[in-house]
């Protein structure tokens, strides 16, 4: 079975928030919109449709003019099959939820910018058989990334729950190394709190 595709210039992408502005204690999401404008069916990759959740960087963030990190996971995914992507029909658009706040360092209170930015043919499904040599090296000539609008939100930092849980992990790591001689079990969690606030404050 091969899968209706096209080059993705057809696919327009469009963000857009319910508010302008959140306090640290309000999850920042934004809403996400595919939308076919060509006259052929689109495939996109399934991943690239989270459920609220992300799970790769689809958005460039920056707060007040500096390059936010991404602190989410990055997933290494197998061969792609038909069932993994979904069709988007010609004037269909698709509108999904991203939450940004789990997964983007947002601890500092700011102006954030906001733009979707992701390689188009990270996206769309292109089949190789569905074009010719020539039209395979005009499409390889002219390939971009897909990009929305930009918007801009007022955010009050908050704990980025992500980075924490990463910290976590690395006191772990690092409490398994240390060498403990004639401490209590009391005397060992006060030691690996130690590191944790020491991290923390490296970190800051």
């Amino acid at each position: 079975m091969m899968v209706p595709t096209i080059y993705g210039s057809d696919l327009q992408v469009a963000i857009v928030s319910v508010r302008s502005k959140f306090d640290k204690t309000q999850d920042v999401i934004v809403q996400l919109q595919y939308s076919n404008t060509g006259n052929e069916t689109i495939s996109i990759y399934n991943w690239y449709l989270p459920s609220n959740e992300l799970n790769d960087p689809l958005f460039k963030v920056t707060c007040n003019d500096v390059l936010v990190d991404y602190r989410g996971p990055l997933m290494k995914r197998r061969q792609s099959t038909v069932q993994d992507m979904t069709p988007l029909a010609p004037g269909q658009t698709k509108v999904i939820q991203a939450r940004l706040s789990s997964v983007y360092d947002m601890t500092k209170t700011g102006t954030y910018s906001i733009q979707y930015d992701m390689p188009t043919e990270r996206v769309v499904f292109k089949h190789a058989r569905t074009f010719d040599s020539t039209l395979v090296r005009a499409i390889t000539k002219r390939q971009s990334g897909l990009q929305s609008n930009n918007i801009q939100l007022i955010i009050e930092g908050r704990p980025n729950i992500q980075h924490e849980q990463n910290n976590i992990m690395n006191v772990v790591r690092r409490s398994a190394t240390l060498s403990y001689v004639s401490c209590s079990i009391t005397q060992k969690s006060q030691i690996m709190n130690a590191i944790s606030w020491a991290l923390r404050y490296a970190n800051n």
